[in-house]
Order: structure tokens, then C-alpha cells, then sequence
């Protein structure tokens, strides 16, 4: 039975965690040949200052800042358009 732990800082709408759910359920069913009804998935709230990172205590701002995830679709995206040259 997956089970995954979410720990991320406090915010987020039940909305959010919905499509969160939805979207890590699909993958361990699709790519990890999970059972849908054997998938759980716990978020775990961690407040500003009770966690860190490298010996020093996350804070806000640095604590909040989100964190890029290597997924497939980070891969195939395209590229960002340069920036414009104004004269």
C-alpha cells in the first residue's frame, strides 16, 4: 500500500490538496502499477521556523519559496521566449 507523506507550509485550499491527491494517485496507479484504493496520501502542514535546512531554520521568505520538481513535463516544456530589447 503507497503511502505518501506531503510536507510542504500551511495555505493551501482543500482544492488544491484535491488536485494534489488526484495527481500523485494517478502516478503511482499508472507508472507504479499501484491499486487506486491502496493509494494514501497525508499532507503535513510545517510552520515557518519549525523546520531547517543546511544547519540554519527555515523563514518566510525562504520558507515559502516553492521548489522546482523534476517531472517529465519540466523536461518538455518549451523554453522561455527571450527578454525584449527596448531602445
Amino acid at each position: 500500500m503507497p503511502t505518501v507523506l506531503v510536507y510542504w507550509s500551511p495555505g493551501r485550499s482543500s482544492a488544491q490538496k484535491a488536485r494534489v491527491i488526484r495527481g500523485i494517485t494517478d502516478v503511482l496507479v499508472e507508472e507504479g502499477g499501484a491499486r487506486r484504493e491502496d493509494v494514501t496520501i497525508i499532507f503535513q502542514d510545517i510552520a515557518p521556523g519549525d523546520a531547517g535546512r543546511g544547519g540554519e531554520p527555515l523563514v518566510p521568505p525562504a520558507f515559502s519559496q516553492p521548489q522546482t520538481i523534476n517531472t517529465p513535463e519540466a523536461h518538455n516544456s518549451a523554453p522561455p521566449p527571450p527578454p525584449a530589447h527596448g531602445d
